[in-house]
């Protein structure tokens, strides 16, 4: 009904502001949940470093007692084994199933060279507020993070 006082847009003011708190709304929970995949990431990240200083530590015990096994350049020799024990030890020692989804150590875990440590970790996460709309499209967020230490022993 249009009358004197009434115009023919009334009420879209309204359904603009809807639009408006709803594009606010999703634009929010994207963030959110990209901000809790990068922090898990990070902390993905962070087990990897430290479970890679402590792989560089050590030592393949056989090798570095027979004399067989010196690193190129000299020093304490790593090796693939002993890299990967320790990362084991070291992510077990850290609960780190508990604390991260589908967590694994990596298939390029260990040494290239014989003095650096590389440790591959991979797990899933999953964004606090979009879950129920991606599940129907994957089983969460792949992380795969890769951390090289080198060992500072010897020559």
């Amino acid at each position: 009904m249009s009358g004197p006082g009434r115009r023919d847009d009334d009420g879209q003011v309204l359904l603009l502001i809807l639009v408006y708190a709803l594009i606010c709304v999703a634009l929010v929970t994207v963030v959110v949940s990209a901000s809790a995949v990068h922090l898990e990431r990070k902390r993905l990240l962070a087990l990897a470093d430290a479970a890679a200083l402590d792989a560089a530590d050590a030592v393949d015990v056989d090798a570095f007692y027979s004399g067989a096994g010196a690193a190129p350049g000299g020093g304490v020799p790593l090796t693939d084994a002993s890299v990967r024990a320790s990362v084991e030890e070291y992510a077990a020692a850290a609960a780190a199933a508990q604390r991260f989804e589908a967590f694994a150590i990596g298939p390029g875990t260990g040494t290239p060279d014989g003095r650096t440590a590389q440790v591959t970790l991979v797990a899933r996460a999953r964004p606090p507020l979009l879950s129920s709309v991606i599940a129907a499209f994957s089983d969460g967020i792949p992380l795969v993070v890769t951390s090289r230490a080198r060992t500072g022993l010897g020559g």
